[in-house]
């Protein structure tokens, strides 16, 4: 069901609701108004009979007489009169009247009560007792509400038919009202819908900030925005994979092209393939970079099966290095380590940690001027602080934010081989383990990169 026809049914059904409850009100209270009403004649018209028959001079021939000219008589109107001995003293109807059924058990109630009011079929009557000559009488008198019943049907069909009317109207109004507020939802789908992906700078127009409509339209702007930069990010990362992947298979191709345009030496040749086979390699490197960027996200927690020691990872991590690049100054500052080993420990992958650490310490040889790297290790009870530092050129201020990007390079690294994926690599691993990764400028020259890893009971915060 669309939300149009939902909220026309809604509004119906709730005015709907409120109409009925009114009008049965108003017939229920007309009706006991008019009961009221007619009982309280039949009690004026009981009395005054009563009081005809009050004295020894007005039989009850001339009672008749007088009630047969009254102009306020009652359809099948019947008056019953009955002594202390329940002997009936008067009654106005024939033989071939309609009678009141009456039994001495009424009639004794009417002694106990004074006063009663009930009904015998279609009729009304009121029952209370007189004093009379000599005696205590009880008076019935039972009539017909014709004109009341008439004008409760009349009351009711006009209910009914302005139910019914006034529904279908606020049905229609509904129906109207629910179109125009919905209009601007309207308006912002059809634009939505003419959003192209080559269009992605194309926003929504926001005519009020205040309302819902507004802040409905500021969000999808805002999900415009993340939708945009994530197709920039996307056309960025192509374009540099293909960049990357296109040179050393140029220089493949170049290479072999070269050799088969003549014969050459055996040295040529081995000089040839040992040159192809270094592209390869660094093909292959590229290739596992990228399938370890692409595997690694935030919400991969899975990953996380072993409880690691930072310590040992880092000694670890400077073997490899060492192992690696003999050239390649690598200074461990372990000197601060707590009593407590726990403090050194957090749930994390080693494999993917001791990526990052490589990373980060290849990256400070590679461009500090002496080929060194200090690391630094503190722990608390509540974190555990890594700082990675060179003494290279330093990286400006305006590519900080940049520098985490897949593939981007700033100027200080041209002249120093690389692909721009390694940082990449360590922010998103270190995310994954709950840390931060910063970058400090390290005096007199050279950066810092420094790294809050918290311990899993622990809730973190961003350190600025």
């Amino acid at each position: 069901m669309q939300i149009r026809t939902r909220l026309t049914v809604q509004f119906s059904l709730l005015v709907s609701s409120i109409l009925l409850v009114t009008f049965l009100s108003i017939y229920y209270f007309s009706y006991k108004n008019l009961t009221e009403d007619f009982y309280d004649r039949l009690k004026s018209k009981a009395s005054s009979a009563a009081r005809l028959l009050d004295g020894p001079v007005v039989s009850p021939d001339i009672v008749r007489a007088l009630e047969g000219s009254n102009t306020d008589r009652m359809y099948n109107q019947i008056i019953l009169i009955y002594d202390e001995k329940n002997r009936l003293m008067y009654t106005n109807s024939s033989s071939s009247a309609k009678k009141i059924h009456v039994s001495k058990y009424w009639l004794d109630e009417v002694r106990k009560a004074g006063e009663i009011r009930y009904t015998d079929g279609n009729s009304k009557i009121v029952a209370l007792i007189t004093i009379l000559p000599f005696t205590r009488a009880v008076v019935l008198l039972g009539a017909e509400d014709q004109v009341g019943q008439v004008n409760l049907s009349n009351l009711l069909q006009l209910l009914t038919a302005s139910f019914v009317i006034v529904t279908i109207i606020v049905a229609f109004a509904g129906w109207i009202f629910a179109k125009r507020a919905l209009r601007p939802i309207s308006k912002v789908m059809n634009e939505v819908e003419g959003f192209l992906p080559q269009k992605l700078d194309t926003r929504l127009a926001v005519p009020n900030q205040k309302d819902e409509i507004g802040r409905l339209t500021t969000t999808f702007n805002n999900l415009l925005d993340r939708i945009e930069t994530a197709f920039q990010m996307q056309k960025i990362f192509v374009a540099n994979v293909s960049h990357e992947l296109k040179n050393p298979l140029t220089k493949i191709r170049s290479q072999l092209e070269v050799s088969m345009l003549k014969e050459r030496s055996v040295t040529d040749y081995q000089l040839t393939l040992k040159s192809v086979l270094e592209d390869i390699q660094e093909l292959a490197q590229l290739s596992n970079t990228l399938l370890e960027l692409a595997k690694v996200s935030e919400d991969q927690k899975d990953l996380l099966t072993e409880t690691i020691r930072i310590d040992d990872l880092l000694w670890d991590s400077r073997q490899m290095l060492a192992q690696a690049n003999s050239t390649y100054q690598i200074n461990l500052n372990l000197d601060d380590l707590p009593e407590d080993d726990t403090w050194l420990e957090i749930a994390g992958n080693p494999t993917l940690l001791k990526t990052a650490f490589l990373n980060l310490m290849d990256n400070a040889c590679k461009f500090s001027e002496d080929l060194s790297v200090h690391v630094n290790l503190k722990c608390t009870n509540k974190k555990i602080i890594l700082t990675f530092s060179d003494h290279g050129k330093g990286i400006p201020l305006k590519d900080q934010n940049l520098v985490f990007q897949p593939f981007y390079r700033s100027d200080n690294t041209a002249s120093v081989k690389g692909y721009g994926i390694g940082l990449s690599l360590v922010e998103r691993i270190v995310k994954l383990h709950s840390g931060t990764i910063e970058i400090l400028p390290n005096k007199p020259k050279g950066t810092t990169f420094l790294l809050h890893f918290f311990h899993s009971e622990v809730n973190y915060t961003k350190i600025v």
